[in-house]
């Protein structure tokens, strides 16, 4: 049997990685998805308390739920994660900084953020849901420069 372009088979791919253990594979895909789903439900709550109209489909809610899927499934799908992980933990940091920064009353808006302590708790629980994700992430991260400074 040929050996593909990439120097692995699908089930190969699929079954093992270069940032995991032969067989920790799915483990460690569902723990990236729960992650990424909690990062998500954290902006979507946020919305959902302050701003009532919004749908699920709403652009506000869907786009940044079809990033996420975006980038979850180009990490689960590249046998080298480590560019794809760092894409995640890019949008992670951007969502977990946001979090913060947009409660706060700065010109740079083109919103007045409410100031009340109802609104400050779900900014927090929108950037604390940003930090599974950040730790699932930077563990694959570590993980990819071992096993490639331990390849070398």
């Amino acid at each position: 049997m040929r050996e593909p372009l990439g120097g692995t088979t699908s089930a190969q791919r699929f079954t093992s990685s270069p940032t995991s253990q032969p067989g920790d594979r799915p483990r460690s895909s569902y723990r990236m998805a729960g992650a990424v789903v909690l990062a998500w439900l954290g902006m979507y709550i946020h919305n959902v308390a302050d701003l009532p109209h919004l749908t699920l489909l709403s652009p506000e809610n869907a786009i940044p739920a079809l990033v996420w899927v975006s980038l979850y499934v180009v990490w689960w799908s590249t046998p080298r994660r480590s560019w794809p992980a760092a894409l995640l933990l890019t949008w992670g940091l951007v969502n977990l900084l946001g979090g913060f920064a947009t409660v706060l009353p700065l010109p740079v808006w083109p919103f007045k953020p409410e100031q009340s302590l109802h609104h400050y708790l779900f900014h927090v629980l929108y950037a604390l849901a940003q930090l599974p994700l950040l730790a699932v992430l930077h563990k694959d991260l570590r993980q990819a420069r071992a096993h490639s400074s331990g390849a070398a």
